[in-house]
């Protein structure tokens, strides 16, 4: 989920959490063959995790050094994004579980949370220099802050991103339910804390900052809160049947899809234009952001009832038909995972670049709280959906 940019992405970002919930879009193609087994891969990815925070964590920011430092460690951790992204899309189907690779996710989660809590130790640091840093230096110095946060928000719904595929493409979820859920749960609690690390540095900033048009955002951003009231009310209308689950969440599946391709399709010219130019921010742009995050929540808590309901129909359910609604339900909460971080990288990617937040910084706060607080009630939708789901999966054998 990027984080809120606010949040670093909730970005703060986009916000963005760790139940085993988010994943990266739907694949319908032929996946990469897997030459080095996934947990020697995950396990890479922990070592250079760790040296990343290490680098970090040996970081003391001075007058003479903070540009230097601060871009050293952007090109790090964009460096481990790319790890993790070759990581990602090497995943393929059949993938069996085992628990050095879920052991490797929890390390991953734990270094995401760390990492987050370097970030704002730096953005203090830098506080402590506005008066003796030179003007221009100093600028560069605050973007390069709010570029980090805002990657380290990115990070974090990566690695989520990765535990949500991985569960999905698992073929003994079953087995290892019970620490499937220990590391959904881990995942859940981290996530919040890296949240609050992330909205802290970015706050940092936007103390320190003085002083985009975002209009254009406007009308795509009102279709998406308009398309997305009408997403909620439509799985709002679903009421699940024993002999029907399959083609009613088949059907939500679709819909969400749909949703879900609006939503990556704006984050992508926005994604686009923060590495091209600067934003003013509009006051209607964070207002949309806000509905936004306020739908990912209600679509989430829709599926938790989903979930719940498939619990109680189970023992009446043909196991064909319940398989069906189980696999649908896991990745509706990738899906759904997946929208909520991309909303706030929305954010996090236009207030990085915005050069007016010092106009703007009360507004800009109070959307990043509220995204806080709506990152943070998705998750724990997602994650009762997905434990829920687990449990069924163990319990009827699938």
């Amino acid at each position: 989920m990027s984080f809120p940019l606010f949040l670093r992405r909730g970005r703060p970002a986009a916000p963005w959490l760790f139940a085993l919930a988010i994943l990266a879009l739907p694949y319908h193609g032929a996946w990469p063959a897997r030459t080095v087994p996934l947990s020697t891969q995950l396990a890479d990815l922990v070592t250079q995790g760790r040296a990343l925070d290490t680098q970090l964590a040996s970081i003391t920011l001075t007058g003479d050094n903070h540009c230097t430092e601060l871009g050293s460690a952007n090109a790090a951790l964009a460096d481990y994004l790319a790890s993790i992204d070759t990581v990602y899309a090497g995943l393929g189907a059949p993938l069996t579980l085992d628990t050095a690779s879920l052991a490797s996710l929890d390390e991953l989660s734990n270094l995401a949370m760390s990492i987050g809590g370097r970030a704002m130790t730096l953005s203090l640091q830098l506080r402590t220099l506005s008066d003796s840093a030179g003007l221009v230096e100093y600028q560069a110095s605050l973007s390069a802050m709010l570029r980090l946060s805002d990657d380290i928000g990115s990070m974090a719904d990566r690695i989520l991103d990765m535990a949500n595929k991985i569960l999905v493409m698992a073929d003994n979820i079953g087995l290892m339910a019970d620490r499937i859920l220990v590391t959904q749960q881990l995942q859940n609690t981290n996530i919040a804390l890296t949240q609050a690390s992330i909205l802290a540095t970015q706050q940092n900033m936007i103390v320190l900052s003085d002083t985009l048009g975002t209009l254009a955002y406007n009308t795509p951003l009102g279709g998406l809160v308009s398309n997305g009231n009408a997403l909620v009310s439509q799985l709002g209308a679903v009421s699940l049947t024993a002999t029907g689950m399959d083609t009613q969440l088949a059907g939500v599946e679709a819909a969400v899809t749909t949703y879900l391709n609006g939503v990556v399709a704006l984050y992508t010219v926005v994604s686009r234009d923060s590495a091209l130019a600067s934003y003013y921010v509009n006051g209607d742009t964070l207002t949309m952001l806000g509905d936004l995050s306020g739908i990912q929540t209600a679509l989430a808590a829709a599926l938790a009832g989903y979930a719940n309901a498939i619990n109680q129909l189970a023992p009446l359910t043909a196991t064909p038909v319940l398989a069906d609604a189980t696999a649908s339900m896991l990745r509706l909460t990738q899906d759904i995972n997946v929208m909520s971080g991309r909303i706030v990288e929305m954010g996090d990617g236009i207030i990085v670049m915005a050069d007016n937040i010092g106009i703007m910084a009360g507004r800009i706060v109070d959307t990043q709280a509220l995204q806080q607080t709506n990152i943070d009630l998705t998750q724990d939708s997602l994650l009762t959906a997905q434990s829920v789901t687990v449990g069924v999966i163990a319990g009827a054998g699938l």
